[in-house]
């Protein structure tokens, strides 16, 4: 039997997310609209050499749009932007949706190979390349037929500001489906080459109404964008925010006590964050002495909090605190655990949680080998069902039929299950299962035992070849820079394990780390470790 979950709340329609002629917001152009007609001259975004007001973001959007059209781009010619998180990007994003293109975000921290591949996959009409970015127009030229403009001073390149100069200020109007791709982002490639994720026009209504109940934006808050625009979390808290009318905060940090700085300057009120982020800021020095009095919401992902760090995050900041869950293809979060699951001391298990399925996106669970539903309580691979969910792999129909099942439900790739509540618990990803001696042992689990061990700043749990077992589980681990991180030995960190969990799922070695590697998003990439460490038991 289907199991599907119930929203937490109803799917709500704010008054303000019309635009001008009564229609509701249902595709990403429709959210510059409605916000620029509601409150023109509020600040959209604040950046490190100005304030720009959403009419102006509406009007640079226009431009870009018309100056798509005069370049002949097409609906649904894709339209890719290699560079930081800047305004430009925003234009492209609403501009291009404008002119039914698909805007195209690329990793600025992939290798000049993989950027090659990316471009050569997506074929884009145009290439945007931003400050910082003008040394690839090389590659650009030498691996798609694009056309191509720069923020940058490059020779034979066509200024970007000239170009938008020169277009009309005028919305082009484009009309676009529900099922017609309106966002294409690469999946964050945890293995092999990343895959063009394209999302249909209708998956962002419902989404972003959805964060507006949930997180509570409001035309007072200041919402720092910490997130790089290659990833959907990004784009989604940029979405958010302009519907809502709050102020988006553009300036990039390169530490931890830039972040810090920033958000004590500019007084904001929202941010998302990766739990180590979390713990690195409770690391500063004085970090206890500041006021943290404008901070409202921070919602984090990408991995478990550690209870330990949740509790002196909860006392140091006094902010609600927020957890997502989703995937690129599922157009970003799709549960949340809420700031009343936080407070509330007698349900402490679901903070192991990360909450329940947002408003109009059910969930049910699958077991991994036959696909049949299984029940509430059982533990197998998740699935997400709903107009949010991607329309599919760019040009990899045998990826796609793979992830989407008939019914158009999406295979996570995660383990967990549904308790009788509806709350979502994970497991693992279900290629992250050890299996050893015949038992399966769930990283994720080992982890929250570890990194309750004082000393234990970050771990990270895989499965390496045992000649005896198969499979067993060896831990990674990342100091604190403290006597107690210095003190750890890994005799001790099997022993901490074995008094918290079974035996038979503790690592039988633990190897130390300076870092763990993670891509973008702040997933722990543990195929690069399970390689590293492969060896390491025989």
């Amino acid at each position: 039997m289907t199991v599907l979950i119930d929203p937490p709340v109803q799917y709500v329609d704010p008054a303000f997310a019309l635009l001008p002629n009564g229609e509701r917001v249902l595709r990403l152009e429709d959210v510059i609209r409605a916000r620029a007609a509601a409150t023109p001259e509020a600040t959209a975004l604040i950046t490190p050499d100005a304030t720009v007001t959403f009419a102006e973001l509406d009007e640079r959007s226009n431009r870009f749009g018309q100056a798509l059209l005069a370049i002949g781009v097409g609906a649904g010619d894709r339209v890719c932007w290699i560079g930081p998180n800047h305004a430009a990007f925003l234009e492209l994003l609403y501009g291009g949706s404008k002119a039914g293109a698909v805007p195209t975000a690329v990793n600025t921290r992939l290798s000049a190979d993989e950027t090659a591949y990316v471009l050569g996959d997506s074929d884009p009409a145009l290439v945007v390349l931003g400050p910082g970015f003008g040394h690839l127009a090389d590659l650009v030229r030498t691996t798609t037929s694009a056309q191509l403009v720069s923020l940058d001073d490059v020779p034979g390149v066509p200024s970007y500001d000239a170009w938008l100069a020169a277009a009309e200020p005028v919305d082009p109007g484009r009309a676009r489906g529900p099922r017609e791709p309106a966002l294409m982002l690469y999946s964050s490639g945890t293995t092999g080459r990343p895959k063009g994720v394209s999302l249909p026009a209708e998956a962002f209504g419902r989404g972003l109404a959805g964060m507006h109940y949930l997180i509570g934006f409001d035309t007072s808050s200041v919402a720092h964008a910490p997130l790089p625009f290659f990833h959907i979390s990004g784009i989604a808290l940029a979405l958010a925010a302009t519907l809502d009318g709050a102020a988006l905060l553009m300036v990039a940090q390169r530490s931890t006590e830039d972040l810090c700085r920033l958000m004590q300057e500019h007084r904001v009120t929202h941010t998302v964050l990766v739990p180590t982020v979390v713990a690195d800021l409770l690391q500063l020095p004085g970090v206890r002495d500041l006021d943290w009095s404008a901070l409202r919401y921070i919602t984090y992902g990408a991995a478990a909090m550690p209870e330990v760090v949740l509790r002196e995050a909860l006392e140091v900041f006094g902010c609600e605190f927020l957890q997502s869950y989703g995937l690129t293809e599922s157009t970003g979060g799709v549960t949340m655990l809420t700031a009343d699951d936080h407070r509330d001391l007698d349900a402490r298990h679901r903070l192991r949680s990360v909450g329940r399925p947002m408003p109009g996106t059910p969930m049910k669970v699958v077991d991994p080998v036959t696909l049949e539903d299984l029940p509430r309580g059982a533990p197998g691979e998740l699935c997400v069902g709903g107009e949010r969910v991607m329309l599919g792999y760019w040009r990899n129909d045998a990826a796609t039929a793979e992830a989407v099942l008939p019914g158009g439900w999406l295979r996570t790739g995660d383990g967990g299950w549904i308790d009788d509540d509806g709350y979502v618990f994970l497991h693992d990803r279900i290629k992250d299962m050890i299996v050893s001696g015949g038992e399966n042992v769930y990283p994720a689990e080992v982890e929250q035992a570890l990194v309750r061990m004082p000393g234990v700043a970050r771990v990270a749990v895989v499965g390496v070849p045992s000649q005896r077992w198969g499979e067993s589980p060896v831990a990674v681990v990342v100091r604190t820079p403290d006597e107690a991180g210095a003190a750890l030995t890994e005799r001790g960190v099997i022993d901490w394990c074995r008094e918290q969990i079974a035996h038979y799922k503790c690592p039988v070695a633990v190897a130390f780390a300076d870092a763990l590697p993670q891509n973008a998003s702040g997933k722990v990439l543990k195929h690069v470790l399970r390689t590293e460490h492969h060896d390491l038991l025989s």
